[in-house]
């Protein structure tokens, strides 16, 4: 080691009883460590950089384990950061949304389960987008994005707002048009 390096070298020690003489084993894993500590300090800057978007994020590994979500995620669908904290699968991610009331409710929850499937197999290909108008007066707009190594991102986007001016400007335009149409002369 280098005079005035800092970081600390790890090694994996093991230690085996060959007939009757005992033999240790030293492996240097500061790599593999040095990596995961590089790896955590991403994700925390990742972290602390999408804790301010107004969009809902979650990140889920190849594993299909959430790694990373946002507080507007928590926010939006109400799930408990503890619940998001313990890295729930996908499918139990979707569950929680679903009892929750924060997704269409559906009719049949064996159609409602190969939905799911083909909804996450859709994401990791870039092709899932829908809106999700909720009983709550909410909508949501929905989009399942592929990442590197297999992982799978989901944005959920308040667009209540939105779609509330929009209907109120449909609204205004046939409330023209039918006075129009009251009138004889052109």
């Amino acid at each position: 080691r280098k005079a005035g390096a800092d970081k600390k070298d790890w090694y994996e020690v093991s230690q085996v009883n060959e007939h009757g003489v005992l033999c240790h084993q030293a492996i240097c894993i500061s790599p593999l460590v040095h990596a995961e500590e590089a790896q955590r300090n991403f994700v925390q800057t990742l972290t602390k950089t999408f804790a301010h978007l107004s969009i809902g994020l979650a990140i889920f590994d190849r594993k299909k384990q959430l790694v990373l979500f946002n507080p507007a995620l928590v926010d939006m669908t109400g799930l408990r950061a503890e619940f998001l904290s313990a890295r729930p699968t996908v499918e139990t991610f979707f569950d929680n949304l679903r009892e929750s009331r924060r997704m269409p409710e559906p009719k049949s929850y064996a159609n409602w389960r190969t939905r799911i499937t083909e909804m996450i197999s859709a994401a990791s290909e870039g092709r899932f987008e829908e809106t999700w108008s909720l009983d709550s007066g909410h909508t949501y707009r929905v989009k399942g994005r592929p990442h590197p190594d297999g992982a799978t991102a989901f944005l959920f986007e308040d667009i209540s707002a939105e779609v509330s001016l929009t209907r109120n400007f449909r609204a205004e335009l046939e409330q023209g048009q039918a006075m129009l149409d009251t009138l004889d002369d052109a």
